[in-house]
């Protein structure tokens, strides 16, 4: 019945665009109208006859259904009068007009080109407004009508996390990744330049390369990468920076993204993160790039991520101000200045390749329901793949002459393989692979969900200059590691969920090495948002990077025998999304722990340090005032060598106000960052490292900068006058990090301009 339905129709459309083409309809725009009408609204039937299976999605449903207004009448007019006693009818009176049809049309070109729209038009849902529906066992149905879809996907058993997608005024307002993730952070006085976060349990780790660590916050990974399913093409331009001031100062930082779906199930994104300036000293300047292609399948049985990510970062080092003197207690030209490297430089390259697989394959043969069961309910197996090929590279090279005092100093005369340059060579390769099975006994949202396996292999190749490789010639150091992981998670309608995993390494250099992880989240909805309450707890031991064992650059060497680092945290996390408000507590006890003494040289501690964070985020609403306040507070059980500012507030006050209604927003008003006074790390360009300085305490004075945020209908755009109280400070000591200055006073401008069609 359902093929005669679909014959009829097409054969109404030829009838009706015979009519089209009679005298009083011959106009070649009318015609392309009414046969895209047609088009549509044949094509409607099929994409939206998929009713949803639960109450969520009827919103996104109805949303559909007021597209298919022009489909509602035409199936009137059609099916109101016909029947199948037409059929003979209605053939006739198209083959009397087949010959008329084309006669009339102005020749076989426009035919093809008409034919050639209309299959445009049915890919593209913005032109042809053709809901295209996924269907997936990844996601709920009730998310199969969302216009766009944002997670990321973890590399053990591919599993996604939503995220979100915010294009306000308020989520594009910095320009510095770090401002972003946490309330302030050490960094190299330029954007893109090395960092390290204020809270210590939002550092970010690259275990396979040590000397990546600082760069890693301001690009992505395989699992931090966002992905995307959207029903028509997204784009986004971004530019921030200081087009008004020196060039020789000028920062510069771009964003452009492009995600589409080429099929409802397959979607193919390109980005380009580009963040540099010019810096407020001499040989300061970063070019910090990344560039991204990946895509993502999202299948009724099988969904994958996958794709490739590029970084590279080009630093020239200075090493920081000779003299702070010239900083804290005059006003000189900050270019001027002398700085400790006259000719340093450092570049980064990594180049990662990666696929997280999975099939899902059924189990309900026995049930006598399987036929109406929605996809990925019931007893379910995922079997699964994740790959991962990535390629770490960081070159320093300087020149220091023997009259230069001030570079031979920051080195400490340290000259171990030449006496006046240096050329050092870092590098890593990581091949790995991963298996595993994903049982799901009941349903996605059982209590027990889910009950992981799965077994891994890890081929670490480094490269660090020794001695030995004037005979042998640059060689690579190969270890083998192999490892199974396995975890469990869970839900109980909306007020629980749970998840747990555990690695243990086996065999390899990394043998004995594990990783314990549980998670459980609750929530109750006395009120619109409801409030959750999530408890994370870790434990691991992990074996020391090879870098950490074993260095020969020309500033610094070592041969180590470290033991086995562990660490053990627990974390608590309140969020109540009415009252605007998230705070969290962390607790962190560390046996072993390595750090990089005042020396830049690595040590291992062997009495245990305790960490203690709280943070806290409040936005309040007086009127039109609005006060959007983060705050951080932190303890160290050892300050001499994990130094932790006890206290850092970032804090946005601001008038709102509405210039156009539904066109125009703007918030006028300050963004102060401040920090208690603690030793702020200094940088080691060599190792890429920052390490521990005794000797100068920065902090206790806010850095403000008075903006303008606007909405413009889409475009979310920004003026700042940064650092804009520097003058009013007797001793002004706006240090980034030890011996590194953050901008001065400028005028910056940002832009993010989304487009899209719904």
């Amino acid at each position: 019945m359902r093929g005669m339905r679909n014959l009829v129709l097409g054969a109404a459309a030829l009838f009706a665009a015979a009519l089209l083409l009679l005298p009083g309809h011959s106009s070649g725009a009318e015609r392309s109208r009414y046969f895209r009408q047609l088009q549509d609204s044949l094509a409607l039937r099929d994409s939206i006859a998929q009713v949803p299976r639960d109450s969520a999605a009827q919103a996104a449903y109805d949303d559909s259904l007021r597209l298919a207004h022009l489909y509602d009448s035409l199936d009137h007019f059609f099916w109101g009068e016909l029947d199948t006693t037409t059929l003979p009818r209605l053939d006739s009176i198209y083959r009397a007009y087949e010959d008329s049809i084309a006669r009339r049309l102005p020749d076989s070109s426009d035919i093809k080109k008409l034919k050639r729209r209309l299959r445009r038009q049915e890919r593209d849902s913005i032109k042809a407004e053709i809901p295209r529906v996924m269907e997936t066992f990844v996601f709920p149905d009730s998310l199969y009508y969302r216009r766009i879809l944002v997670w990321t996907s973890d590399k053990k058993f591919n599993e996604p996390t939503l995220g979100g997608l915010d294009t306000t005024a308020n989520a594009n307002f910095s320009e510095y990744p770090m401002y972003r993730k946490d309330v302030g952070a050490s960094y190299l006085g330029t954007v893109g330049s090395a960092t390290q976060y204020y809270n210590w349990f939002k550092r970010e780790e690259v275990e396979d390369a040590p000397m990546f660590t600082p760069y890693i916050g301001d690009s992505f990974t395989d699992e931090t990468i966002p992905q995307y399913n959207t029903k028509t093409p997204y784009t986004e331009l971004g530019y921030w920076g200081t087009p008004f001031v020196n060039r020789k100062k000028e920062e510069s930082n771009l964003k452009l993204l492009s995600t589409q779906n080429i099929t409802p199930a397959f979607n193919f994104t390109l980005a380009y993160h580009r963040l540099g300036s010019h810096g407020m000293l001499n040989r300061e300047d970063t070019d910090h790039r990344t560039t991204i292609i990946v895509g993502n399948y999202l299948g009724k049985r099988y969904f994958a991520n996958f794709g490739t990510i590029r970084q590279r970062v080009e630093h020239n080092e200075n090493g920081g101000v000779q003299d702070i003197f010239w900083i804290r207690d005059t006003s000189v030209e900050s270019k001027s200045i002398d700085v400790n490297l006259a000719q340093a430089a450092n570049t980064y390259k990594r180049r990662s390749w990666f696929i997280h697989q999975t099939l899902a394959v059924s189990l309900n043969f026995l049930r006598k329901d399987r036929d109406s069961l929605a996809l990925g309910e019931g007893t379910m197996a995922h079997v699964g793949h994740s790959g991962e090929f990535t390629t770490y590279n960081k070159m320093y090279t300087d020149a220091i002459e023997a009259s230069a005092t001030a570079a031979r100093n920051f080195y400490r005369n340290q000259f171990y393989l030449n006496e006046t340059a240096s050329a050092d060579e870092l590098a890593v390769r990581n091949f790995e692979n991963r298996f595993f099975i994903k049982l799901q006994p009941f349903a996605p949202d059982a209590l027990l969900a889910k009950i992981n396996a799965g077994f891994g292999y890890q081929i670490l190749s480094t490269y660090a200059f020794k001695p030995s490789d004037y005979l042998t010639g640059r060689r690579f150091d190969t270890q083998h590691n192999l490892y199974v992981y396995g975890g469990a998670s869970g839900q109980l309608k909306k007020y629980i969920a749970w998840d747990a995993d555990a690695t243990y390494y086996f065999a390899g250099y990394r043998m004995f090495d594990f990783d314990i992880n549980g998670k459980v989240r609750l929530s109750v909805y006395p009120f619109d948002g409801g409030i959750h309450l999530t408890g994370k707890i870790h434990t691991g031991l992990k074996t020391p990077h090879p870098f950490e064992q074993h260095i020969y650059l020309n500033h610094h060497k070592w041969d180590n025998d470290f033991g086995k680092v562990s660490k053990s945290t627990l974390e608590a996390e309140l969020s109540i999304p009415k009252w605007r408000l998230d705070a969290s507590f962390g607790y962190a006890l560390m046996a072993n722990m390595l750090y990089y003494d005042t020396t830049a040289v690595i040590r291992q501690q062997s009495a245990p340090v305790n960490i203690m964070t709280a943070t806290l985020h409040k936005d309040f609403t007086l009127w039109r005032l609005h006060f959007d306040n983060r705050a951080l507070f932190q303890l160290s059980s050892a300050p001499d060598v994990l130094p932790l500012p006890k206290v850092a507030l970032n804090l946005r006050w601001y008038f709102d106000l509405d210039v156009v209604k539904e066109v125009l927003n703007a918030q006028i008003g300050v963004n102060a960052i401040a920090h208690t006074r603690w030793f702020e790390p200094a940088y080691s360009p060599d190792l890429g490292q920052f390490y521990l300085q005794t000797r100068e305490k920065y902090g206790n004075i806010p850095y403000l900068d008075i903006f303008a945020n606007l909405q413009w209908k889409r475009a979310s755009i920004y003026i700042k006058y940064t650092n804009a109280f520097m003058a009013s400070w007797d001793r002004p000591q706006y240090f980034s990090a030890y011996h590194y200055i953050k901008p001065q006073t400028g005028i910056k401008f940002g832009i993010l301009w989304p487009f899209y069609a719904w």
